[in-house]
């Protein structure tokens, strides 16, 4: 009880110090659209390089105030961040260092090691077929869903949804979904009987 009392007595401390990075983030929301994130980028970029529990809490208290939905008991650690406000990152959740996560829904008690990139689709710098002509290529974000108490491994990609209890092994690259209680490895990551 003393320990929870604790943390949410520095998550509040946190919130006071960040509030100069939130309110034009609100107001950037408010009068631009959610999809305008020029402040929130610089904020976010910001705040990644903060070291130590100092720099953890002070973008749980930023990404709480400014995301669809970041739960409390999530761990951000140094150097990662969340590409876009329309984001759900749910309870238990750690982020590991130099991870980035995109347009994304994450499960609870999920693992996400260090330098992972949750992208936002296959898309999300247009179709192959679309780039070089005259006109621009669309960006199509689409949301990756991981489910819960599934495991990441450090370096990997993830372009496709996972589902519960999964595991990805380190420096794979998830193309395809992967289906509940399942491992992917490699790159393509492709699934694996583990014994």
């Amino acid at each position: 009880m003393v320990k929870k009392a604790i943390k949410r007595f520095i998550f509040f401390i946190a919130f006071i110090l960040t509030l100069p990075l939130i309110i034009p983030t609100w107001i950037e929301a408010a009068l631009l659209g959610k999809y305008s994130e020029r402040i929130y980028g610089f904020c976010k970029e910001l705040l990644a390089v903060i070291p130590t529990f100092i720099g953890a809490y002070l973008r749980l208290a930023y990404y709480k105030s400014v995301c669809t939905r970041i739960d409390f008991d999530i761990s951000m650690l140094t150097g990662s961040m969340i590409a876009h406000r329309d984001t759900i990152i749910r309870k238990g959740t750690i982020i590991g260092t130099y991870t980035i996560i995109g347009y994304a829904d994450i499960g609870e008690n999920t693992i996400c090691g260090a330098r992972i990139s949750v992208l936002s689709g296959k898309y999300q710098h247009g179709r192959p077929d679309e780039r070089g002509g005259e006109e621009e290529a669309k960006e199509e974000y689409t949301r990756i869903f991981i489910g819960a108490n599934s495991w990441i491994g450090e370096g990997s990609i993830i372009l496709a949804n996972i589902g519960t209890k999964c595991t990805i092994g380190a420096g794979s690259v998830l193309m395809k979904e992967a289906p509940d209680n399942t491992t992917f490895m490699g790159n393509p990551a492709r699934k694996v009987n583990i014994k």
